[in-house]
C-alpha cells in the first residue's frame, strides 16, 4: 500500500541534509554560565513549575501572529524540544481532528518540505516502509510538487517554508484558502532558516497552526513550539488531553529564555508589553492567569486546583529554595537531573564543545558504559525512541512491525507515540485516536507467555522494544518474557531494543549504568533521556552495535546519515561526557538512598490511602488504595488524587515528588538531604489519614471559585490592559 510519498527520485529525495545547530553557540554558553552561577532553575519536572519566561513567550508568540491586534485570533502555544517534535505534534494533533470529528476514512495530509526533514522523521526516508504502511502521509519537497498534489481529499495541509520567498507562495496560498473554506486544517512552519521568517508571517491570516523549529532560538540548541488559534486549540483544552498531549509549558528555562529573546527581535515590544512581560515574571498569579490566555489553559487550571503550581528561585544539587523555604528534590531523576540541578561548573560550561567532536568523545564513554559503541544523537526520550525505531526499521526491509508490552509509554513522538497507545498515562480512547500510525505495532500482554510465543512467530517483526521497567508505574518485566525473547531472537531475525530512559543512569541497577546489562539481556538497541543533558541542554541518544549500524548504513544510507547527524551537538555533547564522567565516580550514597526509599516506601503503605507499593533500585511508586478511588478509577480522577496527596507531602515535608512515584538523583552528594527528606515522607504518609486527604481535596475544591474568580479578574485585567495599549500607542 503506497502513502503517496514522494518517489525517491524527486527533488526532496536528493537534497542536501541541513545541519540543525550552529557550531559555536557562544550566546548558549554563556547565557548558561551565568544562569549555573545563579542558581537559577533550569531544566525542571514541567509538570508543577512553569519558568517565567515560559508565560512570557507564550504571550510574545501570541502577540507576533496575531500582529498585536488582541481583539483578533488568539493563540495558544505549547512547546517541545525540537522542530522534529513540534512536526510531530501538529500531525499528532491533525490525525486526532480528523478522527475526533467521525470523518469517513483515514486522516490524509499533505506535507510540504523543502527541507526533506519531515520524511526521515516519519520514516519515508526508509526503503520499502511506504510500500508496506499507510499512514496517509504524501511529502513533498517543492511548490510545483505540492500544488500538482492538492485535491479535496486530503484532511489537513502541513507546509514549512524554509528556503521558501514569498512570491513563490502566492498560489499555494489560493489554493490553501479554498481547501480551509471546505473544513481542511492548515499548519504553516519553519524549522531553522531565519530569512524566511517573513514567508511565514505573510502565511500567518491562512493557518490554524503555527510552528517552529530551532530557529527560535537562533539554531544554537533544541528548541520546539507549536501554537494554535484557540478554536483549534479547544480540541485538547480539556482536563486530559491538555496533559496527555501537550504536556508540557516549557521546562527549559534557557530555551525560554532564548526564545523570548528571539521573539522579541523579531517584533520589538512596547513599553505597555514589556510592562505586562514584568507582571509574568514577578507574579505568579498573574503568569497564571496569561498561561490561561496563550497557553494551556486546562493544565495551567488543574495545577492551580490542585494548589501544586510551584515557584521555585534557586535550584542546587537536590534542593529548591523559594524565598526561605527549602524543597528536596525527589522527583527529577525520572527527566533532567540524574545528579541534581546545577553541578557543572560555569567554567566547563564555557568550553563545552570548543575542542571539536565533542559528539565522538561522549560516544566514547557511553561505549565503555553499555558496550554498545556507535550513538545516534537524540534530543529527548521519545526522540531517542523515534530514532531507534527508524533505524531498526532501515536493518530490517520487508518488515514494518514493532511488538512491545501493554502498558509501555515510550513518549509522543512521531514514531514513538504508536508505541505508548496502551500506557496508563492515556485513555482507553486514546488507543487509536491517533491513526494511521506509521509503524504497525503488536502489543502483548506481561502475563500471556502463549501470546507472546505465538506473536514472535510472525515474520514482519522488525523490533521487540521494551522497557525492562515500565517506569510510568514501576512494573518490571518477568525473566521469562526476556528468555522467551532471547530464545526467539536468532531465529526470527528481529532486532531488540530496550527503552532505559526511566531506568538507566544506575537508576533501577546501582551496579551498572544500564538496567540490562545487570540482568544479561543484550539489546542491539538502546534509548536514553534528556537526563544526559545534566539538567542544562536537552540531549538524548540512542546506542546500537556496531552490527546494526553497519546494516543500516548498508540498506539506507541517507537515513543512517540522518539519524548520525540529525540531532549532533558538540556543546550538549561536551556537557553530557563532563556530568557522565564525575558522576561515575560519585554515587557514594546510592545503596543508602535505596534503602531509605525501601523503608519510605514500606511505612506510607502500611497507610489504609495505600494498596502497597514497587520498586526497583532506586524507582519507586506507592500504589493507592481501591477503597480511595475505586476499582476502575479514570485516569482524571487517580492523578488528581496523587496529586493532592503530592501537595500535602510538598507542604508538610517539604519534598518535591511527581505525583506518587519517586526517582531521586542517583549521582551527586545529595545523600543526606534525600535520605532525610524519605524519611519524614514515610513517617508522614504512614499516619496520614484519608479525612485529611478528603480535607485537602475538599479544601482545594471550594478553593476553586475563588481562585477562578481571581484568574477571571486578572484575565479581565491582562485583557484590557492589551486593547487599551494598542489604541494609546
Amino acid at each position: 500500500m503506497s502513502t503517496g510519498v514522494a518517489p525517491e527520485d524527486s527533488q526532496d529525495a536528493r537534497q542536501k541534509i541541513p545541519a540543525t545547530f550552529t557550531d559555536n553557540p557562544e550566546r548558549v554558553r554563556e547565557i548558561l554560565a551565568e544562569r549555573v552561577a545563579a542558581e537559577a532553575p533550569n531544566m525542571v519536572l514541567a509538570s508543577t513549575y512553569v519558568p517565567p519566561d515560559g508565560a512570557a513567550a507564550a504571550y510574545l508568540l501570541h502577540r507576533l501572529l496575531s500582529r498585536g491586534d488582541n481583539t483578533g485570533v488568539a493563540w495558544h502555544s505549547v512547546f517541545v524540544n525540537s522542530g522534529v517534535e513540534a512536526l510531530g505534534t501538529v500531525v499528532k494533533y491533525l490525525r486526532n481532528r480528523h478522527n475526533r470529528a467521525g470523518s469517513a476514512g483515514s486522516c490524509r495530509i499533505l506535507v510540504l518540505d523543502p527541507t526533506g526533514t519531515a520524511r526521515y522523521a516519519f520514516g519515508h526516508a526508509v526503503p520499502g516502509l511506504p510500500e508496506l504502511v499507510a499512514d496517509g502521509m504524501a511529502i513533498v519537497g517543492t511548490v510545483d510538487e505540492f500544488l500538482h498534489r492538492v485535491d479535496p481529499g486530503w484532511s489537513a495541509y502541513v507546509l514549512v517554508v524554509d528556503g521558501l520567498a514569498p512570491d513563490e507562495l502566492v498560489p499555494v496560498r489560493s489554493a490553501i484558502e479554498v481547501a480551509r473554506a471546505r473544513g481542511a486544517a492548515v499548519a504553516w512552519g519553519l524549522l531553522g532558516d531565519a530569512p524566511a521568517l517573513e514567508t511565514l508571517r505573510g502565511s500567518v491570516a491562512a493557518a490554524d497552526l503555527v510552528f517552529l523549529g530551532e530557529v527560535a532560538v537562533g539554531n544554537e540548541m533544541p528548541c520546539g513550539t507549536v501554537s494554535f488559534t484557540r478554536a483549534m486549540f479547544a480540541l485538547w483544552n480539556n482536563t486530559m488531553d491538555s496533559i496527555a498531549h501537550v504536556s508540557t509549558f516549557g521546562g527549559n528555562g534557557l530555551a525560554m529564555h532564548l526564545l523570548c529573546e528571539t521573539l522579541t527581535r523579531w517584533r520589538p515590544t512596547d513599553r505597555h508589553e514589556r510592562a505586562a512581560i514584568h507582571r509574568m515574571r514577578h507574579n505568579r498569579f498573574t503568569r497564571s492567569a496569561r498561561l490561561r490566555m496563550h497557553s494551556n489553559t486546562w493544565q495551567t487550571r488543574s495545577i492551580d486546583l490542585a494548589a501544586i503550581n510551584m515557584t521555585f528561585d534557586r535550584a542546587e544539587g537536590v534542593t529548591y529554595r523559594h524565598g526561605t523555604r527549602t524543597y528536596t528534590d525527589l522527583a527529577s531523576g525520572t527527566g533532567p537531573a540524574f545528579r541534581g540541578h546545577n553541578r557543572q561548573s560555569p567554567e566547563v560550561i564555557r568550553t563545552a564543545g570548543t575542542a571539536g567532536d565533542e559528539t565522538s568523545r561522549l560516544e566514547s564513554v557511553l561505549a565503555r558504559l553499555t558496550g554498545l559503541p556507535i550513538m545516534l544523537p537524540a534530543v529527548s526520550g521519545q526522540s531517542a525512541v523515534d530514532n531507534a525505531i527508524l533505524a531498526a526499521l532501515c536493518c530490517k526491509p520487508g518488515r514494518a512491525t514493532v511488538l512491545t508490552c501493554r502498558g509501555n509509554y515510550s513518549g509522543k513522538g512521531p514514531m514513538s507515540l504508536a508505541l505508548s497507545r496502551t500506557s496508563s498515562f492515556f485513555r482507553d480512547r486514546d488507543e487509536h485516536a491517533f491513526s494511521p500510525y506509521p509503524v504497525e505495532v503488536i502489543e502483548v500482554d506481561l502475563a500471556d507467555i502463549d501470546g507472546l510465543r505465538q506473536a514472535l512467530r510472525r515474520n514482519d517483526i522488525a523490533l521487540v522494544w521494551l522497557e525492562l521497567v515500565q517506569g510510568y508505574d514501576c512494573v518490571e518485566i518477568p525473566r521469562e518474557v526476556l528468555d522467551e525473547i532471547e530464545h526467539r531472537r536468532a531465529t526470527a531475525g528481529f532486532l531488540v531494543g530496550v527503552d532505559e530512559v526511566f531506568t538507566g543512569f544506575w537508576r533501577c541497577d546501582l551496579d551498572n549504568f544500564l538496567t540490562c546489562t545487570g540482568r544479561g539481556f543484550r539489546p542491539d538497541l538502546v534509548a536514553l533521556s534528556k537526563a544526559l543533558s545534566d539538567g542544562l541542554v536537552p540531549i538524548g541518544a540512542v546506542l546500537t552495535s556496531a552490527e546494526v549500524f553497519a546494516q543500516m548504513s548498508s540498506a539506507a544510507p541517507d537515513m543512517a546519515h540522518w539519524l548520525r547527524n540529525h540531532y549532533r551537538n558538540d556543546m550538549a555533547a561536551g556537557l553530557a561526557r563532563a556530568a557522565l564522567e564525575a558522576a561515575e565516580h560519585d554515587r557514594p550514597g546510592a545503596a543508602d538512598i535505596a534503602a531509605a526509599m525501601e523503608a519510605m516506601l514500606r511505612r506510607a503503605a502500611r497507610s489504609p490511602l495505600f494498596a502497597g507499593y514497587r520498586r526497583v533500585g532506586l524507582l519507586g511508586r506507592l500504589v493507592l488504595s481501591p477503597r480511595a478511588i475505586g476499582a476502575r478509577p479514570r485516569p482524571s480522577v487517580q492523578n488528581y488524587a496523587e496529586a493532592v496527596i503530592a501537595r500535602l507531602i510538598g507542604k508538610r515535608c517539604g519534598a518535591i515528588t511527581l505525583q506518587m512515584r519517586f526517582a531521586p538523583s542517583t549521582a551527586g552528594d545529595g545523600a543526606p538531604e534525600l535520605i532525610a527528606a524519605m524519611a519524614e515522607v514515610g513517617a508522614f504518609l504512614e499516619r496520614l489519614p484519608r479525612w485529611t486527604v478528603d480535607r485537602t481535596t475538599l479544601g482545594s475544591l471550594l478553593g476553586t471559585a475563588g481562585r477562578e474568580i481571581a484568574a477571571a479578574v486578572l484575565r479581565v485585567r491582562e485583557t484590557y490592559g492589551d486593547r487599551k495599549d494598542r489604541t494609546s500607542d
